[in-house]
């Protein structure tokens, strides 16, 4: 028998050249690398060797230099990469004069260079243009001084300053490309630069295969995803990007610029039709043009490798196609988001602070300390001996007499025994005229201390649960500045995409926002249209063409009705369908006839894919503990639905049932959240019973040993993580069950003995048969009984 499987969740290291370049200090040697490092490195070094083949106008020679800048202040890094970008710069351009920007880098690199860190890109770019202006300053001396060589130094310098803070935010992207759910408009291009520039220093090595066979192919692909990704614009734009890349460094010329242009336009055009046919478009453009205008290009082996471009991007898996971003995101939306989010973050941090600042003041609140026993014989004094005659002798001539026996009084009172008058010493019975009513004040002024002392602890405890109410306010407002949008990201392309199908349609929309969380599940359509005065006709027509556009299983939420917002539009919500399924059913018994049971049960399941089991056992028997374990599941149902953490929950939860009544109340609660999408499950429990996950033949026993809520001011919580898997049936029982069964270890094996042999697929038979196992065996004590199955099981769809 198992206990617990624990699932560990791991988050992918950040790669090596991102985590390198911020301090050169952490740099390691190349051989000390791991696998997935050294193939980063390896992608790297081509890099820097591709992009120091190429140049610019064929008399301009700075892409190398442009390269290796973005490597400033990497330590090792930088040496591997100098290895490549000098074994290109070799050939390419003068050798004295790329022997001159080589020597710079190093110097820089050696001196200043090893101070700069990741964020200094502008410093990084300076630093490159500096060795290319210092190295074509001394091959013009050399060349005797000509004019012409200073000016392309300095046109040389220029461009590396300005492509090298370009090609830095490349890298940036691409290096992190793991942590960057989609690329933004700026850093896709970019990325377009970075291998723009290696795709045009292959093409100018001139080796038949490059250009024959890779460049063609590249090519093709790149255009092709940019008008999947972004339409007619994105497919025009990246392939006069591409074409002019390519004609600037020498690989190509107008009329191939020309072809890239038009194909991405086409190509544009049909992405409604499917990836498929924007490829044939493209790939027939590219043939027919190159026919008809430039039939040199027209050889065989070059239109069967850009066929084989389009081919490989027709078939690419969809999910690879959506992790980048595009050429045409509307970036203003996207900045106004921004802004919004920021300005929430800003307020509810505010509305955090201010909370508190409240929950402070109430602990700070001054707490008085117990009344100096002085005050109280002084009460007594001014209570008994006011306008008595001896008050003079006894509270002058005799005070300290009098004050010892008033405290020895107060001291017997404060052991719980009564004072009588025969007790008072002898010389007091002989000299007070008052000494009944003396004693009778003792006993009154000491209750009343007694009961002042009592509501005042209680006020102080009231105090600091209000505080405590207020900081979980505070921290749960500081979470949600923290996490504007915990719903995930926002699919801005989708949400355009829906809206031109919507408007092929014939069907007017007036907003959509389509989300999704950070694994790109749960997906979420939130549309406005006109009113169909509740017929359901824009339901009908727009359900198909949402489960089209976002090519998974959708299903409309929120009562599969029309919702009429206040400026009369109609509201629609789709959410995607999860993978897995949760099926519930619960069996109870009272402890006694004609009363109610005290154990409460719940079930819930979020429009975002979250299913919530829970089962609540009130203290005692009867109506008062069916109250309490229904207030704790109530509660629960709430905050559930609120999104409020489940930490968070459990204890707003306990301070409500510590505070609800004076005397003792308490309540278990046994919690059970499954994400529906990837069957993670976490069981919290407060002082409930052990749980079992019955997985075909074993059985998985989860136990904790924590105590109810409503007992303790503050109270741990425990948790066990498990992976569901299809078919696993989840058992939450109340102490009623396993009492019955001996304990939790008996009750794990007679479930293992006598339950799942039978093998029950239905939960609700499941539960009776538990329930009724449990009354039936001998010697059961009195209490409530409880059992709540649930089955998980994977949807067909």
């Amino acid at each position: 028998m198992e206990k617990t499987e624990i699932l560990m969740e791991t988050k992918e290291k950040q790669s090596h050249f991102s985590k390198s370049m911020p301090k050169q200090k952490k740099s390691i040697p190349f051989w000390q690398a791991g696998g997935r490092q050294m193939v980063e490195l390896a992608l790297f070094w081509c890099g820097g060797f591709l992009w120091s083949r190429g140049e610019i106008l064929s008399l301009l020679h700075p892409m190398g230099m442009i390269y290796l800048s973005a490597f400033f202040g990497t330590g090792n890094i930088f040496w591997g990469i100098l290895s490549g970008t000098a074994l290109g710069m070799i050939g390419n351009g003068d050798i004295w004069k790329s022997i001159g920007m080589l020597l710079a880098a190093v110097l820089l690199e050696l001196t200043l260079g090893r101070n700069v860190s990741k964020e200094e890109t502008g410093k990084k770019a300076v630093f490159g243009a500096f060795a290319v202006l210092l190295g074509g300053l001394f091959y013009a001396v050399g060349q005797g001084g000509l004019r012409f060589y200073f000016v392309i130094a300095a046109v040389e310098s220029a461009l590396t300053l300005g492509i090298s803070l370009i090609l830095q935010k490349g890298m940036a992207a691409w290096a992190d490309r793991r942590n960057t759910p989609v690329f933004s408009r700026e850093e896709t291009l970019a990325v377009f630069l970075l291998f723009g520039g290696s795709l045009a220093g292959a093409a100018n090595i001139g080796i038949p295969f490059l250009q024959g066979r890779i460049f063609p192919f590249l090519a093709a692909f790149c255009l092709l995803y940019a008008a999947w990704k972004d339409g007619i614009g994105g497919g025009a734009a990246a392939g006069v990007l591409v074409g002019f890349l390519l004609y600037v460094c020498g690989s190509g010329d107008l009329p191939l610029l020309t072809v890239f242009a038009v194909g991405g336009l086409l190509a544009g055009c049909l992405r409604e039709l499917g990836r498929f046919a924007a490829a044939v478009a493209f790939w027939l453009t590219g043939a027919l043009f190159l026919f008809y205008v430039e039939q040199s290009f027209l050889e065989l082996r070059w239109l069967f490798w850009m066929g084989a471009g389009c081919l490989f991007f027709a078939l690419l898996p969809m999910k690879l196609l959506e992790r980048a971003g595009g050429l045409w995101e509307q970036q203003g939306t996207k900045d106004r988001y921004a802004a919004m989010q920021e300005a929430a973050e800003e307020r509810l941090l505010g509305f955090s602070h201010a909370f508190q600042a409240m929950a402070k003041t109430f602990r700070k609140t001054e707490q008085k300390g117990k009344k100096e026993i002085s005050s109280l014989v002084d009460i007594i004094a001014k209570r008994v001996c006011q306008n008595c005659g001896m008050a003079q002798y006894c509270w002058q001539e005799e005070v300290y007499r009098t004050y010892s026996m008033t405290f020895s009084a107060l001291s017997c009172c404060d052991t719980g025994k009564k004072i009588e008058v025969e007790q008072m010493p002898d010389w007091f019975l002989e000299l007070c005229p008052r000494s009944a009513s003396y004693v009778s004040a003792i006993g009154e002024v000491y209750s009343e201390y007694r009961h002042d002392l009592l509501w005042t602890e209680r006020l102080r405890e009231c105090r600091e649960l209000v505080g405590q109410q207020l900081a979980a306010v505070g921290d749960i407002l500081a979470g949600l500045a923290g996490s504007v949008e915990p719903e995930g990201t926002l699919l801005s392309g989708k949400a355009e995409e829906l809206e031109f199908a919507c408007k092929k349609a014939n069907i007017s929309l007036c907003r959509v926002t389509v989300t999704a969380d950070k694994n790109n599940k749960g997906k979420k359509v939130v549309l406005y249209t006109k009113d169909c005065r509740e017929k359901g006709i824009c339901r009908d027509k727009i359900l198909p063409i949402v489960r089209k556009v976002m090519d998974c299983s959708m299903q409309q939420t929120e009562g599969n009705v029309c919702h009429i917002t206040e400026d009369g539009l109609c509201r629609l919500t789709f959410m995607e369908e999860p993978l897995y399924h949760m099926t519930t059913a619960s069996a109870c018994s009272a402890a006694a006839m004609n009363q109610p049971c005290g154990d409460s049960t719940s079930f819930m399941e979020s429009e975002r894919g979250m299913a919530w089991l829970a089962v609540s056992d009130g203290m005692g028997m009867g109506e008062k503990a069916s109250e309490e374990s229904r207030t704790a599941i109530e509660l629960l149902e709430e905050f559930a639905e609120a999104g409020f953490p489940k930490e968070t929950a459990v204890q707003l939860i306990n301070s409500v049932l510590l505070l609800r009544h004076a005397e003792e109340n308490y309540a278990t609660l046994d919690l059970c959240s499954a994400d529906l999408y990837s069957g993670d499950a976490e069981f919290v429990k407060l002082g409930a019973a052990a749980s079992y996950i019955c997985r075909g033949k074993r059985l998985i026993s989860l136990y904790t040993h924590s105590l109810p809520a409503g007992i303790l001011e503050q109270i741990p919580v425990e948790k066990n993580h498990m992976l569901l898997k299809d078919g696993d049936l989840i058992l939450l029982l109340t102490d009623g069950i396993t009492d019955a069964f001996g304990g939790e270890q008996e009750t794990a094996a007679w479930l293992q003995d006598h339950f799942l042999p039978h093998g029950f697929a239905n939960p609700q038979d499941a539960a009776d048969f538990i329930l009724q196992a449990a009354k039936e065996m001998p010697k059961t004590a009195v209490d409530d009984m409880t059992v709540l199955a649930a089955r998980f099981w994977k949807k067909v769809i």
